[in-house]
């Protein structure tokens, strides 16, 4: 048996064994007379009901959260890698703005979002706005740090070779910059969905994030536990995707050896 095949059985036989340790827990605890259990803690059982009861509804609501999650972090990837670049162009932009740059990244988005929300309303933009907001700094931050890591005398030698502003940053920054772009790619596609829940948490009428506080005020936990069961899967598929894709157009990069 290959060793990928095995680690993936192994991963099942694990999950397997925490569910069915899981809903003998609940069985017993009903057995017992304990109520208290389920509405705390639920059973994969009542969650697959939950599920299947609402799938038309957490349907709907996946769409959209998923589609404040992909604005947001298009847009923040894009703004994110063009404001980090011109940064490195113009020396004078980045000492004065950068430090501007971290009092508002250091903003609770928690605390944001209600002010995005009294000057958006409760659609779709101040949902992306938010998300936005996550992965713009995120992506500026790396990029800035992988153009700061380019040798100057790198630079500055091709333009004694009469490079100009433009071929300069297609010739050294963009490809020195790629690996910088992709290892935050990563980060950025699970706090733009971070980010899109949050902006629901703070007023919506639809979405993953408005219907977990629906199904708290209303004591389902059942729902809770199966909202959050859909956030995990959908951001592990988009994690494991974007290093798919990561490995796949990063493959002239030698492999990491261990030490």
């Amino acid at each position: 048996m290959k060793k990928g095949t095995k680690v993936i059985l192994l991963r099942l036989a694990l999950v397997a064994g925490l569910l069915a340790l899981w809903q003998l827990l609940a069985l017993q605890a009903v057995a017992d007379g304990n109520n208290n259990f389920e509405v705390y803690f639920s059973s994969p059982i009542a969650i697959l009901q939950a599920l299947l009861d609402n799938r038309a509804l957490l349907l709907s609501d996946t769409g959209m959260t998923l589609s404040e999650a992909f604005l947001g972090f298009c847009i923040g990837v894009v703004t994110g890698v063009i404001t980090a670049i011109l940064f490195a162009q113009f020396e004078i932009v980045d000492l004065v703005v950068e430090p501007i740059f971290q009092a508002l990244n250091s903003i609770p988005r928690p605390a944001l979002a209600p002010l995005l929300i009294i000057w958006f309303g409760l659609g779709m933009v101040s949902k992306v706005t938010v998300a936005w907001s996550v992965v713009f700094f995120i992506m500026f931050y790396n990029v800035h740090a992988g153009v700061k890591s380019i040798d100057p005398d790198y630079v500055k030698s091709i333009r004694l070779l009469g490079a100009s502003s433009r071929q300069i940053i297609g010739i050294v920054i963009v490809p020195a910059i790629v690996s910088w772009v992709f290892a935050a790619l990563r980060i950025c596609v699970a706090y733009s969905l971070l980010g899109a829940i949050v902006g629901e948490f703070a007023g919506a009428t639809s979405g993953l994030g408005y219907r977990l506080i629906v199904a708290e005020g209303l004591l389902q936990t059942d729902l809770l536990y199966a909202i959050i069961l859909i956030l995990m899967v959908v951001g592990y598929v988009l994690a494991a995707t974007t290093k798919r894709i990561e490995s796949r157009l990063l493959r002239w990069r030698p492999p990491v050896t261990a030490i």
